[in-house]
């Protein structure tokens, strides 16, 4: 199986969306009453209403759960050894704590979206 970019996994994404949404919302609740009390404020008759509204819709699933493994030891290139691997121009996520410094590639977190390290003696994680 080839690896897919994060642009193809948000395309494919908004088309499921899409395709699980009405063509026309103001139709899918033409004819239903909602319930709401009386002395109901107006912000509270909103939230009956999108509730009724999303009622039959379904969550769809693509992973299963823990499906993108997490990267929870790094290993890092030097900055020269970095400038022969990377791409002047690749995104990076730069975090500095307490004088130490790590940057984590774009591109790479794209296909793990999650990084449990330490820097600087503190433990963080860095997502995308």
């Amino acid at each position: 199986m080839t690896q897919r970019s994060w642009r193809y996994w948000l395309a494919l994404g908004l088309m499921l969306l899409g395709a699980c949404s009405p063509a026309n919302p103001a139709e899918e609740t033409k004819g239903k009453e909602t319930a709401v009390p009386p002395s109901a404020t107006n912000e509270q008759h909103d939230e009956v209403t999108l509730a009724a509204r999303y009622a039959d819709y379904e969550i769809i699933t693509l992973l299963p759960r823990d499906a993108i493994p997490a990267i929870d030891d790094p290993e890092f290139l030097t900055a020269a050894a970095a400038d022969r691997f990377y791409d002047p121009d690749e995104l990076i996520i730069g975090v500095a704590i307490g004088g130490e410094a790590r940057a984590y590639s774009v591109p790479l977190l794209s296909s793990h979206e999650i990084v449990n390290d330490t820097v600087g003696g503190r433990k963080i994680a860095v997502t995308w």
